[in-house]
């Protein structure tokens, strides 16, 4: 979904035509569609939504990330490419406490490795 057809209302009149226009997206937002009270079918946000909050994203947000001294876990998908490995590094590297797990799977690790996602969780929660 690129950010022109983010714009566009799209209400199709049943679940498995949504699933379908959403193509690639599909495995990662198919959870998220809901029936609306009107009976058309979309999703639990507005991807207009996601778009904002990925540009706010990018900047110099090192004073937000050192800002707190409490323990902090830090999940890293090794296939998404969103977290690349030096700037996890930093992180750790600028933030005292913070613990660095990484799962070979993308950005989505929580969905895509739950097991995974589930023990990094665990094991940080276990020794906080």
């Amino acid at each position: 979904m690129g950010r022109e057809a983010s714009r566009r209302p799209y209400a199709p009149p049943d679940r498995e035509m949504f699933v379908a226009q959403l193509g690639p997206l599909a495995p990662h937002f198919e959870s998220a569609v809901r029936e609306r009270p009107d009976g058309t079918w979309g999703l639990r946000f507005q991807p207009r939504d996601s778009y904002a909050s990925e540009d706010q994203v990018h900047g110099d947000h090192w004073a937000d990330w050192t800002g707190s001294a409490c323990p902090a876990l830090l999940v890293r998908g090794t296939k998404g490419g969103v977290l690349p490995a030096g700037r996890a590094a930093q992180m750790v590297t600028r933030r005292p406490g913070t613990c660095l797990v990484e799962l070979e799977t993308d950005h989505f690790v929580y969905a895509n490795d739950p097991v995974g996602f589930a023990a990094a969780v665990r094991g940080f929660l276990a020794v906080v």
